[in-house]
This record gives structure tokens, sequence and C-alpha cells, in this order.
């Protein structure tokens, strides 16, 4: 019986979907993903729940939703400085999170891991920066100069309300985020009647695929300084 080459093009992509489906099966241990080797693969390839937070970060951390994290703040009144550190996300190594919120201390600081539906720097803006600062200011230009503007606004009691996003971060630099971070906390620590909120705006997605394989799509760190939530 011959084959039409409709019916063989169905053929073929129905192995294919049996492929995508049979790989992650095949890499699995007694019955368990392999997690340290799904970051190695490509994205299609990853099982359900494989970009999950792990039980370390559960147990580590404070887990929020999607909500905007200004509404989680006790007093909606104090002045906040909101920070949108672009391409900060978090790594399945739990240990490289934890060396990115040693650049803060301890001292008036909490921690948390955030869940962000979508993976643009547009998304985040809309919805961390949106009511609550709407007569506030969004900062705009290179870091450079992003924390001392942050610093002479504060001094200066110009505004309640404070945003901007840092993108020195965005290809995935680690060395240029923990320099971002210690110039955070030293601002914060000068301003201690001050709220601010630091958090990823979705992993790296603009560096190297080596790069984006180490994080989790759905997820970045968040940080509190100087405030009290509800």
């Amino acid at each position: 019986m011959k084959m039409n080459k409709r019916n063989i093009n169905l053929l073929l992509f129905s192995m294919f979907l049996a492929l995508l489906v049979l790989i992650p099966i095949l890499h699995l241990d007694n019955g368990r993903p392999i997690r340290g080797g799904w970051n190695q693969g490509p994205w299609h390839l990853l099982p359900f729940g494989a970009d999950s937070l792990s039980q370390h970060y559960k147990d580590r951390y404070q887990v929020l939703d999607e909500k905007p994290l200004a509404s989680l703040l006790q007093d909606s009144t104090r002045p906040l400085v909101m920070i949108l550190v672009d391409g900060w996300g978090v790594p399945y190594d739990e240990s490289l999170l934890e060396a990115d919120f040693q650049m803060l201390g301890e001292k008036n600081v909490s921690y948390a891991v955030h869940k962000r539906l979508f993976q643009t720097t547009s998304f985040a803006e809309s919805i961390e920066y949106g009511s609550d600062f709407k007569d506030g200011i969004v900062i705009t230009g290179d870091d450079s100069v992003g924390c001392a503007k942050i610093d002479s606004l504060i001094s200066d009691s110009l505004w309640n309300r404070i945003a901007w996003t840092a993108r020195s971060t965005r290809e995935g630099d680690r060395g240029k985020l923990h320099k971002l971070l210690r110039d955070i906390s030293a601002v914060a620590s000068r301003h201690p009647d001050v709220q601010f909120v630091v958090q990823g705006t979705h992993r790296p997605i603009l560096g190297t695929p080596e790069t984006r394989r180490k994080y989790l799509a759905p997820w970045v760190p968040a940080i509190f300084i100087n405030c009290n939530l509800k």
C-alpha cells in the first residue's frame, strides 16, 4: 500500500513528537530527573517541573508569587526605592544565589525568590513600577550614575518614590552584578529610613546559551532592605 505525501509528513511529525517525549525519559535515574544535567540541554527537552524551585530555595528563602513587590510592604507611606536588575535570575546552583545575596549582608535585609510570568524587561517594569510610582520618578541612564542619582534624590527629599532599571547585568556578567549590589547596599545603608526593594527582571536571556541554561525561567531574586513586610 502506497502512502501519499501527506501521510508521510504526518508520520514524520508523529515520530518527532515521540522523540521529544522519549529523550527526557531516557535521562532518568531510577525514575528521578538528573537535575544537574538539565541545564546542559536544549530548553524544549526539559521535563515538566524542571524549572520548579528546589527544596533548598523553598526552605531558605521566602517564596513570593507574581504580585508586585511594593504591595507587600507594610508601610506604603515611607519613601521607597524600587530597583530592577536586568538579567538577574535564580540559578540552578544554589551557591551562586547565596554569593549574590552575600553582597548585601544580613543587617536590615531579607531575601526572597519572586515568580515572574514573562521573560521581558518591559513586562517587569509594567508590573513593578505600576500605580505605586505614578507620582514618582523613574531614573534613566547607565549604571555608572544610577546609584549616585538615587543617593542625591533621597538626600534632597524631592521624591517619595524612585524607580530604576539597572542594565549593565543584562548579559549575566556576575562581576558587574556583584559590584552593582554592593553599590546599592552602600546607598541603602546611608538612608535607613528609606525602603529599598531590589529584584531581577528575568534570567539573563541575552547571555550565551550556556549562561541561560544555568537559570530557572520563571523565578527572579528579590531583596528587601529597611522594609517591614505584611
